[in-house]
Formats: C-alpha cells, sequence, structure tokens
C-alpha cells in the first residue's frame, strides 16, 4: 500500500518522506546488483503542494549545496554525457523534452506531454534507470510534474532526485510561460539500505534537534541562488 505525503515545500517533503521510511517501512532482504542487503521499504506518493515556497532544500541529504547544484546541472543540461556512463538522465529524457514542450502549446489540456526513460532493452539490463517516466500536465493553469521511479534510495539519492526534477519542472513552466503548479513524485520502491540505516536515523535526530527551526536544517532560496552565482563566476 502506498504512503501518502502532502507537503507544502521541498524541504518538508523530504522531512515526511524520511519520517515515513523510517517508522513504517518493512524490512526485506533484497538482491542489491551483485549481493543481497536488507533494506527498509515503503511505497511512496508525495504530493509537493508548492515547490517554489520555503523551506527550500533540506539538510538532510549526503552532499554540501554546491555538490547539489552540479547534480541539477547534470540532470538539466547534460554536464555529465560525456563522461562515459552507461547512461544519464538528462541523456534518457532529452531527446524528448522539446516534444513535450511543443504538444503542451499546440494543446494546453494535452495528456501526451509524457517521457519514458526506461526505452528499449535499457530495463533489462544490470543497471536500469530509477526514474522511469516524467508526465507533464496543465492544472489549472499551472504546469505540473509527475515522476514516477521503479526504485528510490531515500537516504543517498532522494533529496538530490527531488532537487533536480523541481528543477526541471521549473525550467519547462518557465518555458512555457506558466507558473509551476504541484509536484507529484511516486517510488514504487522506496528504501534505504542495511548501510545507510545509521544515516537515517540521524536525519530523523537533525530533524527533531531543530524542530521549526528551518534555518538550521534547511538551505533557504536566498543561498541557493547565491551559490549558483558564485558557481557561475569561477
Amino acid at each position: 500500500m502506498f504512503r501518502h505525503i502532502t507537503a507544502r515545500s521541498l524541504a518538508e517533503g523530504i522531512e515526511k518522506s524520511m519520517r515515513a521510511l523510517a517508522e513504517y517501512s518493512h524490512i526485506e532482504e533484497r538482491e542489491n546488483q551483485d549481493r543481497m542487503n536488507e533494506m527498509k521499504e515503503i511505497q511512496l506518493l508525495l504530493d509537493i503542494t508548492e515547490p517554489e515556497s520555503e523551506p527550500f532544500i533540506s539538510k538532510a541529504m549526503p552532499c554540501d549545496l554546491k555538490t547539489l547544484i552540479q547534480y541539477e546541472r547534470e540532470f538539466l543540461d547534460g554536464t555529465a554525457d560525456d563522461l562515459g556512463w552507461k547512461y544519464t538522465y538528462h541523456g534518457l529524457y532529452s531527446p524528448f523534452y522539446p516534444k513535450v514542450l511543443e504538444e503542451l502549446r499546440r494543446n494546453i489540456h494535452s495528456r501526451r506531454a509524457v517521457i519514458a526513460l526506461g526505452q528499449g532493452d535499457i530495463n533489462f539490463t544490470s543497471d536500469p534507470p530509477c526514474l522511469q517516466t516524467l508526465l507533464f500536465s496543465v492544472v489549472n493553469g499551472a504546469l505540473e510534474l509527475t515522476c514516477l521511479f521503479r526504485s528510490n534510495d531515500g537516504v543517498k539519492a532522494f533529496p538530490m532526485n527531488i532537487q533536480a526534477i523541481a528543477a526541471l519542472q521549473r525550467k519547462a513552466a518557465g518555458e512555457l510561460g506558466l507558473p509551476v503548479g504541484e509536484l507529484h513524485y511516486i517510488a514504487n520502491n522506496f528504501h534505504a539500505y542495511q548501510n545507510d540505516f545509521d544515516q537515517l536515523d540521524s536525519y530523523i535526530k537533525l530533524f527533531d534537534r531543530y524542530g521549526d527551526d528551518y534555518r538550521r536544517k534547511c538551505y533557504s532560496w536566498e543561498q541557493y541562488m547565491k551559490k549558483k552565482e558564485e558557481m557561475d563566476n569561477d
């Protein structure tokens, strides 16, 4: 059964999702590439009602703000496409992204603005993409984005994934001249590996320690934009 979570901001959504993983998960032994691994698992359906609102970015992630922005640029601009990896998310979705914009310009109410990343035989290789689908739709005059992960690491990948997908939503909305609407994040298997159980617990302690003091446990939009500007000027 999916655990349905509603949050106003990205940071709130990350916190609530990690709390759900810590509190409601069941433990399974799963194959993880070439080994077996115990995992905490839930099915996640997360609705972010205002993806641009504060508090903006949770500090509960395995990287600093600079690394997060670098990952975002890989996702949006393909800065890692030529590094020799089997694939990148940008390499999988970008050939179809212009067609999504074209379809929504043709028909603002279209239900066809969908990108399937797991095309061909890629899902049957040893390293299929975790992100499978991006669905763009206009609801009440705003651009919404629904993403589907077949599998999502809730400790090491999720905070960076949702931030990058929200950036793609902002980019598409800007190119279409629309406001940003809700973000819907679906993970059929939202998990923590056994090696990361302690890290998940440390994030929960971070949330508990600072409560509503979001300055201690989150980055603001201002801090995010300042860091991007610094990186642009390097």
